[in-house]
């Protein structure tokens, strides 16, 4: 299932991802108009002082629907003002395919890493487990200690030689091991991130070339 950008309803939510002053930020923000085949969100602002697009690095926007998450990438909004309103216009011919975490491929992984773990309390600790697989929209996490289904794991993941991606996912379901030695934790991302997108697009592509790559989650 594809979407164009000019398909998402107005009057809802979706995420702006961005690069500004060096630094990545995803924020939420509303999609107020769509004339044209044009659409316009709210601008974002930094210290109330309106972030001018030009300002804005690597734009991407992720809509968010029952089915799964659509994700835009390489936009390139333009601030505009309208209604009295601060906005930035966006258009693209680009389709998005939707992601849906039961469905996405799941790459094997197997490497131990040192995760964080945030309770719902916003109390942190640091927890020893290996990065069992990871697709678009999730990863799974074997562990030992048993975790509260409301806490979240955060990962840091090399993508290529140069870069990390933050992962930070929320707990949707809990496998405990039948000898009793761990748990397996499926986490959804709390919010789509287009370079692990990327990756494992990439490590899939180059599975099935070699003929692996039939693997996906039931």
């Amino acid at each position: 299932m594809r979407m164009k950008l000019v398909d998402i309803p107005i009057n809802t939510l979706v995420e702006l991802q961005f690069v500004f002053m060096g630094e990545k930020h995803k924020v939420c923000t509303g999609l107020l108009y769509n004339i044209n085949s044009t659409i316009y969100v709210s601008a974002i602002k930094n210290s109330s002082v309106v972030i001018q697009a030009t300002k804005l690095k690597k734009v991407a926007l992720s809509y968010k629907t029952e089915a799964g998450i659509y994700t835009f990438s390489d936009l390139s909004p333009r601030s505009i003002s309208y209604n009295g309103q601060n906005l930035y216009a966006m258009n693209s011919d680009q389709e998005a395919q939707v992601f849906n975490h039961r469905k996405s491929y799941r790459l094997f992984v197997g490497v131990r890493i040192t995760a964080k773990i945030i309770e719902a309390n916003g109390e942190t600790s640091n927890l020893y487990c290996v990065l069992k697989d990871l697709s678009m929209t999730g990863m799974g996490i074997v562990s030992n200690q048993r975790l509260d289904k409301l806490s979240k794991i955060e990962i840091s993941f090399r993508v290529n030689q140069k870069d990390k991606e933050t992962l930070l996912g929320n707990i949707i379901h809990i496998h405990e091991f039948a000898n009793g030695n761990g748990f397996l934790y499926g986490c959804e991302f709390d919010q789509p991130s287009d370079s692990i997108a990327r990756f494992v697009a990439r490590k899939q592509d180059e599975m099935n070339a070699m003929g692996q790559g039939d693997e996906r989650v039931v």
